[in-house]
């Protein structure tokens, strides 16, 4: 196993292993890792690393100037690659920082006035959401465990409809697209064993969790917002493929070098 250094991210019962990238959260003394991070320690998506690969390039050769000017007069190669590395993630970050102070601000039920210029539109949409939907949001940001399994996270809303009584777990999105991961990703939050923090069982809170029956991601886009629900027929397969991606993120975080894997080693030399 790797070395247990606590770096902080996120809420305060939680730390970042700095090596695997795997998050945990605490409870009562035992880690669990986090929903997110096990689907990201699994690997990147084929799409997304195309995209991170081509805003390298776009740097490169749109702003070759600066290129030109940090590469001429012995020019640090560390200087240069770091500057060519942060183009891939720039602009994702800037987007997940989006993210967040438009979660933060449907948690909190902020209105319009207290919000500023870029979160605004995507809460407009989501405020829009909830009057012409008839949800009633019963419980938001809160941490979800399974200590069965072996995981814990932090959902973003639990909902009812007050049409249909259906109780959803729900992820709210803000980026350009939604992915099969973030299915993965509900199907876990679904399957929690109960809500809490701090060692401490929201019962209130449990009782909710063990409503729901249905899974949607609520996509806001400055332009509009989009509901999808995910196919229950799906729920069985989701749940066995976040499991393996489980299983396989501990192996990795176990084994980050194959040393201990290795029970005997031969080696040997050739003369030309």
């Amino acid at each position: 196993m790797s070395p247990l250094i606590t770096v902080q991210s996120g809420p305060r019962n939680a730390r970042t292993d700095p090596e695997s990238g795997l998050r945990f959260y605490t409870w009562e003394g035992e880690e669990y890792p986090s929903v997110t991070s096990v689907r990201n320690l699994a690997g990147m998506p084929f799409k997304l690393n195309i995209w991170r690969t081509n805003q390298v390039i776009d740097r490169a050769m749109t702003k070759y100037a600066d290129l030109g000017k940090l590469l001429s007069n012995g020019g640090d190669p560390k200087v240069v690659a770091s500057w060519l590395r942060k183009a891939a993630d720039e602009k994702r970050d800037a987007a997940a920082n989006l993210g967040t102070r438009v979660h933060d601000a449907a948690a909190r039920g902020a209105t319009l006035a207290e919000v500023s210029a870029d979160v605004a539109p995507f809460l407009a949409q989501y405020l829009n959401f909830l009057t012409h939907s008839g949800i009633e949001i019963m419980v938001s940001e809160r941490q979800v465990w399974n200590l069965t399994i072996g995981y814990a996270g932090t959902f973003d809303l639990i909902g009812r409809f007050k049409r249909t009584g259906k109780v959803f777990m729900i992820d709210l999105k803000t980026g350009t697209g939604t992915y099969p991961e973030h299915a993965l990703q509900l199907e876990a939050y679904a399957r929690g064993e109960f809500v809490g923090e701090d060692n401490k069982v929201d019962r209130q809170a449990s009782a909710i969790l063990a409503q729901v029956d249905g899974r949607a991601i609520l996509h806001l886009r400055p332009e509009g917002w989009t509901f999808q629900t995910i196919d229950p027929a799906q729920y069985g397969r989701l749940w066995m493929s976040f499991t393996s991606l489980l299983d396989f993120a501990m192996w990795a975080h176990e084994f980050p070098t194959v040393d201990n894997l290795i029970s005997h080693s031969l080696k040997g030399t050739a003369t030309p």
